[in-house]
């Protein structure tokens, strides 16, 4: 079996379209539609099934694309850990950490340091939907993000539900509330709201539950980082927004309120995920099943004296 014409195959899965995938390839779509079709005459199966908006693998397309992956996981790794057994090299992960929960996830990369030390870490901080191409691509093993919305290739491991919070400049509201603020309320100020760079999102969620109520909400800014969104309505912008609760740290701020609101929509989701042809990352497996998020003070093993 050809290597190159798997490769060929994997990319039109991961696509849903001959003409996609011809375009990522930098190639023609005739000679890739070759391609498929030599490989479906090599197997006498058909690999593929056409919807109206995007071809489908057969359910031994399927089979067939999560073994082809298998393969060029092991053909990558046999490389790389060739070559580092060659050069002594210490191991490397390569990890994706989300903007949306980069406080949340920061103990477990602690904690990993901690235990292993020569490891190498090589992570990258972006968007949950460039994080999960970056899967696909395979320039990381395993990436820490929103559960994705869509799933398939993809396995997930999902943490409980983070809450839901609002950040609002004191402009706005001078005094915190001693309780919860009603949810449909933060519709009615000026709102900075995170949103994905594709796919649906945490924006869709949140702009559903404030339409449901009767809200249209006046939604000013979309940003990808609530680090930036919290900078920003500390320095003055008089805006609210909504964000996990991990992110959202009230003792570090002088001119806005955290609050919690009520109801309280879940649609912070932390996942650790992996494409379905990979392995899980042991290192970070063995934390997570210790018990995360870190229940007290100290991760599971750690000794005060």
């Amino acid at each position: 079996m050809d290597l190159k014409r798997l490769k060929y195959f994997c990319k039109v899965v991961e696509e849903g379209s001959i003409s996609q995938a011809a375009r990522q390839l930098n190639m023609a779509q005739p000679p890739l539609s070759k391609r498929i079709h030599e490989l479906e005459a090599e197997l006498n199966v058909s690999l593929f099934v056409r919807t109206a908006k995007r071809i489908e693998p057969t359910e031994a397309g399927y089979y067939l694309y999560k073994k082809a992956c298998e393969i060029f996981r092991l053909i990558n790794d046999t490389s790389h850990e060739t070559i580092s057994i060659a050069n002594k090299e210490n191991k490397v992960l390569k990890i994706g950490l989300s903007h949306l929960f980069q406080c949340y996830f920061k103990p477990l990369f602690l904690e990993l340091h901690r235990r292993h030390p020569d490891v190498i870490l090589n992570i990258s901080v972006s968007d949950s939907s460039h994080l999960e191409q970056s899967l696909n691509d395979g320039l990381i093993d395993i990436a820490l993000i929103q559960k994705p919305y869509h799933r398939k290739g993809f396995d997930c491991l999902a943490f409980n539900p983070v809450r839901l919070v609002a950040v609002v400049n004191q402009a706005l509201l001078p005094e915190k509330p001693a309780g919860p603020f009603p949810y449909l309320d933060v519709g009615r100020w000026p709102l900075l709201l995170l949103h994905r760079a594709r796919d649906p999102g945490t924006y869709e969620s949140l702009l559903d539950h404030f339409r449901k109520g009767g809200v249209d909400p006046d939604v000013i800014m979309h940003v990808t980082q609530p680090g930036v969104i919290m900078d920003w309505l500390e320095s003055g912008l008089e805006a609210a927004t909504l964000l996990p609760s991990s992110e959202a740290d009230g003792d570090r701020l002088q001119h806005c309120h955290v609050i919690d609101v009520f109801p309280s929509p879940q649609v912070f989701f932390p996942a650790m995920v992996k494409m379905s042809a990979t392995p899980y990352m042991q290192e970070l497996l063995e934390i997570i099943q210790g018990g995360y998020p870190f229940t007290h003070s100290e991760p599971p093993g750690e000794e005060t004296g």
